[in-house]
């Protein structure tokens, strides 16, 4: 959410109507540190050996190593890059015009925008700025969207009354602007091309998912996904997955059932460690914060 939207409203979380990114993770580090964790920051995590003592395992970063009884991946998608606009002069406009990501909406205030894809992040960005841009143009090359059906009828009424444009079943045909992006042309399925100003272009055509070293552990993988079953167990030994690095049949991926799929890793981590114990999942509502040792 940092990386690729932190001032997009998020809108799947129970109990927050809507709530910027960023403060959504402001507020869920603010939780988490009530419990005192050991944070280890800016290390890439390299390899998970089983050791023969104890069921140990030892995960190794480019820093260090630790040893643990019991490990839950929730990397998200893994390595995540932008796909590019498949645009010969793209590259010689980016962040300087073309942009992939938007860290301060402020940026874009009073601007002539244009966005390009069919999917639910251009459906948002357009929700999200339309009401600080100049003008919002949005580039389809189809006529039928993937976005969410209620966000297409808001651009819709958007389309009709105010700085809001549709394009479908058209293409850039072409980039213009020196130093900076100044403007494009586009093309639609009739041929005819069209020109339109452009003080920034916001290309959001999904993007490429790498899972990087994890990808070496053997895990069992679906579409560079970790399978698991309903208590997030993978087929490693004490290895458990959660949120959108997993699958399994039914999956949803969305903010609010990542939450869950990370409470019943844990318990079921906790059940891997102790398996003589009874695990009991007390309300902290009831019980309030565990005393720390």
């Amino acid at each position: 959410m940092m990386a690729l939207y932190p001032e997009k409203y998020v809108l799947d979380v129970f109990g927050l109507p809507r709530i910027l990114a960023k403060d959504l993770v402001k507020n869920l580090v603010e939780q988490a540190m009530q419990f005192q964790p050991a944070i280890h920051l800016g290390e890439l995590t390299e390899e998970l050996q089983h050791l023969k003592n104890d069921k140990l395992m030892e995960v190794r970063t480019d820093k260090g190593s630790y040893l643990s009884r019991a490990v839950i991946i929730t990397t998200g998608n893994g390595l995540i890059t932008p796909r590019k606009l498949p645009h010969e002069d793209a590259e010689a406009f980016e962040n300087k015009g073309i942009f992939y990501s938007i860290q301060r909406k402020e940026d874009f205030r009073d601007k002539h925008i244009i966005i390009v894809g069919g999917g639910d992040s251009a459906a948002d960005w357009v929700l999200n700025l339309h009401d600080i841009a100049a003008s919002i143009k949005m580039i389809h090359r189809s006529d039928k969207f993937k976005a969410h059906s209620s966000s297409m009828r808001e651009i819709n009424k958007l389309a009709g009354h105010a700085n809001v444009t549709l394009y479908t079943s058209s293409i850039i045909q072409e980039l213009h602007g020196n130093d900076h992006l100044e403007g494009i042309t586009i093309r639609d399925w009739r041929r005819e091309l069209r020109s339109l100003k452009a003080d920034a272009l916001l290309p959001m055509l999904g993007f490429q998912i790498n899972l990087g070293p994890l990808a070496s552990w053997k895990l069992d993988l679906e579409d560079k996904l970790i399978k698991v079953d309903q208590r997030m167990t993978t087929n490693l030994d004490g290895v458990f997955a959660a949120g959108d690095v997993a699958t399994f049949p039914g999956k949803i991926k969305l903010i609010a059932t990542g939450f869950g799929e990370a409470a019943i890793a844990v318990k079921s981590a906790m059940e891997y460690i102790h398996p003589d114990d009874k695990v009991k999942v007390k309300f902290s509502s009831l019980a309030g914060l565990p005393k720390l040792k």
